[in-house]
């Protein structure tokens, strides 16, 4: 991965968890409903899974569970992509790989823990609840956490644009054919698969706009901040994703 972007995507992780700490969930560990094949990523939190992959030498594992059958729906829009046709004025469904209750158990998932959770990607980082989700039936989110989980979704496509974006089981399949990850795709000999997940992919789009309702703005314009005035090296986070 390319470590400018690496940083930012760690950067943007490590903001959100200190924006969201003070709140209250109800989830805790071995608690999993949530934990399902309809999860969105985009290409840079897949190479982040599939070094650490190779870091803890779990290929055989990591390919067994790639293999496992899938229940999770093509995905027909990128967050960005729903965001522009929004601006455009044009007619869209927001990005979704299927009813959750449907989409089948992800294959991290060992005794009700999840086995990649170091890395696990942004869209498994903000699933959360403030009531169990057990008896209730659904989630819970304050309107506050809703917003902020999908300006931070927009900003991640936004970094990995042009690049892989989609579910993320055919995200990490497509990209076991890169040589670094040879490890992995050795184990998976099947070409057919991994030609399958690449064809259901979309690409990230860059930021068109954020998906923002009047009034709005004012609630996710310090966090924003935030994120845009941290420095990378040389340059702040701002500069490097407006390519100055």
């Amino acid at each position: 991965m390319n470590t400018i972007k690496k940083n930012i995507l760690n950067t943007i992780y490590s903001k959100y968890a200190t924006w969201t700490a003070d709140e209250k969930y109800a989830c805790q560990k071995g608690c999993s409903q949530c934990c399902t094949q309809n999860v969105l990523i985009t290409a840079i939190e897949a190479d982040d899974i599939l070094a650490y992959v190779r870091k803890e030498k779990t290929a055989e594992w990591f390919a067994h569970c790639l293999t496992s059958p899938r229940k999770a729906k093509r995905v027909t829009c990128t967050t960005n992509g729903f965001a522009r046709m929004c601006l455009e004025k044009k007619e869209g469904h927001p990005p979704s790989a299927g009813n959750a209750s449907e989409a089948g158990i992800c294959p991290f998932l060992s005794e009700g823990s999840c086995a990649i959770y170091a890395v696990r990607p942004f869209a498994c980082r903000a699933f959360a609840s403030q009531q169990k989700c057990q008896t209730a039936g659904h989630a819970e989110l304050p309107e506050r956490l809703l917003v902020l989980t999908t300006v931070t979704m927009q900003l991640i496509e936004h970094l990995g644009q042009l690049q892989y974006w989609g579910n993320m089981l055919d995200v990490l399949t497509a990209m076991t054919d890169l040589p670094e990850n040879s490890s992995i795709e050795n184990y998976i000999d099947d070409t057919a698969l991994i030609t399958a997940s690449r064809a259901r992919l979309l690409k990230a789009e860059p930021l068109p706009g954020f998906l923002l309702m009047p009034g709005e703005e004012k609630m996710v314009e310090g966090y924003l901040q935030t994120i845009f005035r941290e420095k990378i090296g040389a340059k702040s986070v701002e500069q490097i994703l407006n390519n100055r």
